[in-house]
């Protein structure tokens, strides 16, 4: 593989857990790529939101093992986007527009798998549980976004505890992985509790964390 295989490791941007589990498999396909100068990061990208909507369907109402197949690849997927995009550097038009559409579709799923739980069930907790974990969500990013505005930085490049939580903290792809271990297990609706701690404590984690560095700041 040699100098091509150095040039991929280079283009690693993510320090999340799940980032390095995704890696390997990322690190493959931009390497079987790699040649191919007419395939660029925005190809990837229309290939993401296909496969997130179908995954969306999948939640909602489709085989829940495809779905949750599909939101891994997805996941890998939504990676590889990134380093064809710093290999190849060329403009990218959807890249632009990612954070947003990641967010939506991201958005989609919790509410497709909500859905699902409660059709399942026919228990009001899960449709109640569901929304925390949306309107928790939501916090989450806003507080990243809102840390990022006021002082030109993100969390994740905080030292120390921010660094730290930013290693392991909620977000699309730990969440799937809370599913994939329930519906093993045989209890998929139990995935919204262990999530929704996820959630709630990455949201507590980030407020903490932002009000120590801007009063330190201060």
């Amino acid at each position: 593989m040699g100098e091509k295989w150095e040039k991929i490791q280079s283009l690693q941007k993510g320090k999340h857990v799940m980032s390095m589990i995704h890696k390997p498999f990322e690190d493959m396909i931009v390497y079987l790529l790699y040649d191919f100068e007419s395939i660029g990061a925005d190809h990837i990208s229309i290939i993401v939101y296909v496969l997130a909507s179908l995954a969306t369907y999948c939640f909602l109402k489709g085989p829940l093992v495809a779905a949750l197949a599909l939101a891994f690849i997805v996941g890998i997927l939504d990676g590889v986007d990134g380093k064809i995009a710093r290999l190849r550097g060329r403009r990218t038009y959807i890249g632009k527009m990612e954070h947003s559409l990641d967010m939506l579709y991201e958005q989609a799923w919790y509410a497709a798998f909500t859905w699902r739980l409660w059709m399942m069930t026919k228990n009001q907790m899960f449709l109640v549980l569901g929304f925390v974990w949306l309107i928790s969500d939501g916090l989450v990013r806003h507080i990243y976004n809102t840390f990022w505005i006021a002082t030109g930085k993100s969390l994740k490049y905080l030292k120390g505890l921010g660094e730290k939580i930013t290693l392991i903290d909620g977000r699309r792809s730990i969440y799937i992985v809370h599913i994939i271990i329930w519906f093993i297990a045989g209890h998929p609706e139990y995935a919204t509790f262990t999530i929704l701690a996820h959630c709630i404590a990455t949201a507590a984690s980030y407020m903490v964390i932002s009000l120590i560095h801007l009063y330190e700041k201060s």
